[in-house]
């Protein structure tokens, strides 16, 4: 049989997949939602390893979300190297793969690319609601945010593409908000799957709420929260858009 399973990697329990989650409502996938930190950086578990993941045969999909952890930190977090490890084997075997934030990073890596801290390119952190520019308005996936009038940064790390990246968006203090990975492979440096509700959750994480006052000022949490609910109108439906292409490739894949 087709493989009918998508499977969903988070880093931290509210960076959880939102809209991302959303556009696999009735599809008929099976969707497994993992956190697979939880095992490898417990010092109970010793015994972590490639096992603790599915093959990518058996995968329909495969989303890896982000995480304050840098993609690097293979000491500290053990996992990365098995969540990098089954993106260089899901683009092999062209498996619908996306890569959010941390997600986008760790797909960087598995083809190679570097991903450079803000202190390492002299830049600040890039976080707030704000439009992407230099959208290909041809990608099917980043093509239709091309007429969002923002979308959520949250990020210090860069990817640093290389002269055969396919970049696909940017900003001004970030060269690659988005990239082509392979035929059914994207990166997203950005926040496309949450919602005014899931940065509500955000914002009730004191280190959320910290490193927003740090990058924006003391009226950080009131601004994000009231340009999140004026965005959002417009920002949903070209989400959507967007998501529902992912949504054909893992149906695809899996027969249905």
């Amino acid at each position: 049989m087709p493989p009918r399973t998508v499977l969903i990697l988070q880093h931290v329990e509210v960076e959880r997949p939102g809209l991302i989650l959303d556009a696999l409502d009735g599809s008929g996938l099976d969707v497994d939602v993992r956190n697979l930190l939880d095992a490898t950086d417990n010092p109970e578990a010793t015994d972590a390893s490639a096992s603790d993941l599915p093959p990518v045969s058996e995968l329909a999909g495969l989303v890896v979300m982000g995480g304050p952890m840098n993609a690097d930190d293979l000491a500290g977090h053990p996992a990365l190297k098995l969540e990098r490890d089954l993106l260089a084997d899901a683009l092999r075997a062209g498996v619908p793969t996306l890569g959010v934030c941390l997600g986008a990073q760790l797909l960087a890596r598995a083809q190679g690319l570097a991903v450079r801290t803000g202190a390492e390119l002299g830049r600040d952190s890039e976080i707030g609601w704000a439009p992407l520019h230099d959208v290909d308005h041809d990608d099917p996936v980043v093509g239709p945010l091309a007429d969002a009038p923002a979308v959520l940064h949250w990020h210090g790390d860069r990817i640093v593409p290389d002269a055969g990246t396919r970049v696909l968006a940017r900003t001004v203090t970030t060269e690659c908000q988005a990239f082509r990975a392979g035929p059914v492979a994207w990166g997203l440096q950005f926040h496309l799957e949450v919602t005014p509700g899931l940065q509500d959750d955000w914002l009730a994480e004191p280190s959320f709420a910290t490193e927003a006052t740090e990058a924006l000022g003391p009226d950080a949490t009131d601004r994000l929260r009231a340009d999140a609910r004026a965005v959002a109108p417009t920002l949903r439906p070209l989400a959507e858009r967007s998501l529902a292409h992912l949504r054909s490739l893992f149906v695809a894949r899996a027969g249905l």
